[in-house]
């Protein structure tokens, strides 16, 4: 730009040194017309035609001249213009720069961070972080700062979150982000068994409904010219209804600036563990009402009439046999067998162990991959229910079967929020964690139960 102005300025500077010089033949011209006599100027010109000749086309020189001038005058009235739009072009680029270089300090800082993996059952420093970040946001909105100053505190979530904070945050304003979402949901995988064993399908919308094979046909041999016969097998639709599931979290208010990774590693696995369980318990022993309208495998296998009842008067948990635990396998649909296991709560592996008489060892405890028995796996699931030499009438209290083919339907993942109002009157820090998920059972055939008797 400055090049430029430079330029125009000298080119205008020559244009003036022109006009000057025309001017003066032009008036010396002019004076020998009028009597008056000058000596002869070094051009030469003093043939009076010639003279007339020069005349008109200096006064034709002279009006390109000024309309020159007046394109220079616009000229500078557009660099007058554009100086003050390349001055904000400047501008901006310095600001550009700044933001450029604000980047790369949280890349190299998020680069770190993600290098650090979580070891099994917790989270990455970076999510962790972010948690912890949650867990300041909520005591600055719930007036709870202890000794730390408001300013400070706003750094520090602007750092943990990457957000701004505000006054008081809805769930929509701090989703858990994408990059730490999975860390948080592998930890409810890691914590229970309705992921790891049950087929995870994520909901789109608000209620969705799959298909499942209801009347089967059976392809047979076609006679030489006869007709096709007709099969039409059924299908019945599963729903899935996702319910909200959650709670709030209290947490102490002393905050301590070098704990906020730690107190966002315990929110993170204490969200996590808290939703496993929920999940475990709608999809193992839901009972069709207290956790939505659905029922779990303990009470889906009595619906569909796959469960074997023990004996009359065994109404005890400690009266099953070794031959209960092998009969409820034949209840199990031919194609299902070949990935089925039993699904026992962890007190019952004293009673397995009992099984093992000097001639028949059907239990294995640490077999290569995990205890079996007669070969099948056994996996241990919490909610299922403990051993107990009390009675329990019709209670479905062992699985047998391939649980893949129970859905675990989830929209979205575990959300997280603050509230400015919430723990005003207990002096704590509240944090709420909301999920929501549903399940259905996309094979009836596929799991079977071993049932107490109804007295």
């Amino acid at each position: 730009m400055k090049k430029f102005l430079h330029a125009l300025f000298a080119h205008a500077k020559n244009s003036a040194l022109l006009v000057a010089a025309l001017t003066a033949v032009a008036a010396y011209n002019l004076f020998t017309n009028l009597g008056v006599h000058f000596a002869p100027l070094a051009l030469g010109l003093t043939a009076e035609d010639e003279t007339r000749e020069i005349n008109k086309s200096l006064l034709a020189s002279l009006g390109g001249i000024e309309k020159r001038l007046g394109k220079i005058d616009e000229i500078e009235k557009a660099i007058e213009k554009n100086k003050g739009d390349y001055e904000s072009v400047v501008k901006l680029v310095a600001e550009v720069q700044l933001q450029m270089i604000e980047f790369r300090k949280l890349s190299l800082q998020q680069n770190s961070i993600a290098q650090r993996s979580a070891r099994p059952g917790f989270l990455s420093d970076g999510a962790a972080k972010f948690l912890g970040g949650v867990y300041l946001l909520a005591a600055r909105n719930q007036e709870k700062l202890g000794g730390l100053r408001v300013g400070d505190i706003d750094e520090k979530i602007r750092e943990c979150l990457g957000v701004e904070a505000k006054a008081s945050l809805t769930t929509s304003d701090i989703p858990i982000p994408t990059q730490w979402r999975p860390e948080v949901v592998e930890l409810v995988s890691q914590f229970g068994a309705a992921r790891k064993y049950g087929t995870v399908f994520p909901l789109g919308a608000g209620v969705v409904k799959l298909p499942r094979l209801g009347t089967d046909t059976a392809f047979g041999l076609i006679s030489a010219s006869a007709a096709v016969p007709a099969k039409s097998p059924t299908v019945v639709f599963v729903t899935f209804t996702p319910e909200k599931t959650g709670g709030l979290i209290t947490l102490p208010s002393e905050i301590d600036e070098d704990s906020i990774v730690a107190m966002g590693q315990f929110l993170g696995r204490y969200c996590a563990r808290q939703m496993a369980k929920a999940e475990d318990s709608l999809f193992f022993i839901g009972n069709g009402s207290t956790q939505g309208a659905v029922e779990g495998l303990t009470y889906s296998t009595i619906t569909n009439s796959k469960v074997t009842q023990m004996a009359s008067t065994k109404t005890k948990y400690s009266d099953m046999t070794l031959a209960y635990l092998r009969g409820i396998r034949a209840l199990v649909d031919a194609a299902a067998l070949g990935t089925s296991a039993y699904y026992l709560h962890p007190s019952f592996e004293q009673m397995l162990a009992g099984f093992n008489t000097s001639g028949d060892k059907p239990y294995i405890a640490n077999g290569i991959q995990g205890a079996s028995l007669d070969g099948y796996p056994i996996r241990w699931v919490d909610v299922m229910p403990a051993y107990a030499a009390s009675a329990n009438v019709s209670k479905v209290f062992a699985l047998f079967g391939d649980v893949s083919y129970q859905y675990l339907g989830v929209r979205r993942g575990i959300e997280v929020a603050t509230s400015k109002e919430a723990g005003f009157t207990t002096d704590e820090i509240i944090v709420r964690a909301l999920s929501r998920f549903t399940i259905g059972l996309m094979a009836t055939g596929a799991v079977s139960g071993l049932e107490t008797a109804a007295s």
